[in-house]
């Protein structure tokens, strides 16, 4: 049990109990040497013999005892700085995976305030260390006071999403993470983790609005026409005796109507296909995308796209993809067109998608038609989310183009 207690112990509580143990082995060997050993030496070999043993003992027991015990000590200041250099190793190696995360990591202090202020914080909100460092963390947070409650240093806190504000003043979502820290058994702050979810609280809001208008689009196209089938069949069975060759007629009428709602199902389906761009270019999914789409309504679709499209980034890719899928489908639910173009091209630093057909148009400035028919609001939403521009040109009996103008470089 002491021999593992002396190898736990750390070099300062070693030293101290050399400092007493040392004196007294030191003088325990002097006493022995002086009663047994010099006396011996002084009876037996005479004075001179005995002067001579004394001056070496003397001058070597002294000497040894010093070279031992600063052997021992450097060893364990040795041991010691290894251990120091493996810890402030892991220590740095620790904090170059904090400081390089993309997540906002930071502590605060008992009060509240930020004491540390990772690159992912700075580059997730805006600010350089030296303007946060000392402040309350409420200054990020967007919102009502009641959205500070839950940012109680002492109080554990996972995956609560609130809201939060730039340095440019924009606001985003965030997932929180708050753990409490302990010091010496104290409370001594908290550490903190902001991840930036913004992208996929707006993928969750365009799933949210493509299943309204999924369910939007069901309920006034196939349920109206299931409801209106319903009523020709009741029509038909009472006209089958009396008058034949009328129900012979609104039976041709009703295959019409069954054919149309299969082609709308058809369509519907084909929409809720997911994006085609893991496996292929921008400009082979809008290719293959729109001869299957052709061949599922019937269009008559011509796809034009310039070399220099190679050079949109990819951040851009599901935004335009998305924009033509979503103005073909209005094509074929509303424009009563037969042919449609699609041209993606590059012009200097910004990149341009035109789809442009020969339908009945309608009115732009009706904000009611615009809405309810062409899903308006999401597109611009999409492409205003990547810094462009979405322009709807079109006519009574003289088709429309819808443009998407988007910039390649400064993309959100």
């Amino acid at each position: 049990m002491p021999t593992q207690l002396w190898r736990e112990a750390v070099p300062a509580r070693r030293v101290h109990w050399l400092r007493w143990t040392l004196p007294f082995l030191f003088a325990a060997i002097v006493v022995f040497y002086q009663m047994l050993f010099t006396t011996y030496i002084h009876n037996r070999v005479g004075e001179t013999a005995h002067t001579l043993v004394e001056i070496g003992f003397y001058s070597v027991v002294g000497p040894v005892f010093t070279w031992l015990t600063l052997g021992l000590i450097g060893r364990w200041l040795r041991e010691r700085e290894a251990l120091e250099q493996t810890a402030r190793a892991q220590e740095q190696h620790l904090a170059s995976i904090v400081n390089a995360s993309a997540d906002a990591i930071l502590s605060l202090d008992a009060q509240g305030c930020i004491r540390t202020w990772n690159r992912g914080a700075e580059s997730m909100f805006g600010y350089p260390a030296e303007e946060v460092v000392g402040r309350p963390l409420s200054m990020l947070l967007a919102g009502e006071p009641s959205t500070l409650a839950p940012f109680d240093p002492s109080q554990p806190l996972q995956n609560y999403e609130t809201a939060c504000r730039t340095r440019g003043g924009r606001t985003i979502s965030v997932e929180a993470t708050l753990t409490p820290l302990q010091t010496a058994g104290t409370f001594g702050g908290a550490s903190v983790i902001l991840r930036d979810i913004s992208q996929r609280k707006a993928r969750e809001q365009l799933l949210s609005e493509e299943r309204a208008r999924i369910a939007r689009d069901l309920h006034d196209g196939l349920a109206q026409n299931l409801y209106f089938m319903g009523l020709k069949l009741d029509y038909i069975r009472k006209r089958l005796d009396g008058n034949p060759d009328e129900a012979g007629r609104e039976l041709a009428m009703l295959k019409q109507t069954v054919q149309h709602a299969i082609r709308e199902v058809r369509r519907t389906i084909f929409a809720l296909r997911p994006l085609d761009l893991q496996d292929k270019d921008l400009d082979e999914a809008i290719v293959a995308y729109a001869q299957a789409f052709a061949e599922q309504v019937g269009l008559r679709i011509e796809t034009s796209v310039t070399s220099a499209a190679r050079r949109i980034p990819p951040s851009l890719h599901p935004t335009l993809f998305r924009v033509m899928q979503e103005s073909l489908n209005n094509v074929a639910k509303h424009a009563d067109a037969r042919r449609v173009s699609i041209r993606l091209s590059v012009e200097g630093e910004v990149c341009r998608l035109e789809i442009s057909d020969d339908g009945r148009g309608f009115d732009p400035e009706n904000q009611v038609i615009a809405a309810r028919h062409l899903g308006l609001r999401q597109m611009q939403e999409r492409v205003a989310e990547s810094g462009g521009e979405l322009h709807i040109r079109s006519q009574a009996r003289a088709g429309t183009t819808v443009s998407a103008v988007l910039p390649l470089r400064g993309s959100p």
